[in-house]
């Protein structure tokens, strides 16, 4: 018997979709400490994913950890959140990084430079 590869869609149990849709590539995954999460029954992926999340990541990060693709990543983190294992933090926009104050600052001195 020749053993291979797993496909994705075995990984996923046959979904290819999240079962929220609010994760995107660039969500950051964080694993929750001490949730009643019984790890026998999660596959050998989210273990991994549990595993990685102990420091914030986000999905794309992990499923460059794990070499999965991103949509395998949303599915199997929509699950562990279901579950209440991670926790899923919204992107942090980089523009929303940077004080509009600080921004206009620059605008001026730019504006001198001509």
């Amino acid at each position: 018997m020749r053993r291979g590869p797993v496909r994705p869609y075995v990984i996923t149990g046959g979904r290819s979709r999240a079962s929220r849709n609010v994760l995107e590539f660039e969500s950051l995954v964080r694993t929750v400490p001490g949730a009643a999460v019984d790890r026998t029954a999660l596959n050998r992926e989210q273990q991994a994913i549990l595993g990685l999340c102990r420091e914030l990541l986000s999905i794309a990060e992990v499923a460059a950890h794990l070499g999965l693709p991103i949509s395998v990543l949303k599915v199997l983190v929509g699950d562990l959140l279901d579950l209440g294992a991670v926790q899923v933090l919204p992107p942090v926009r980089q523009a929303e990084q940077v004080p509009l104050a600080l921004l206009e600052e620059v605008l001026v001195g730019l504006r001198q430079l001509r």
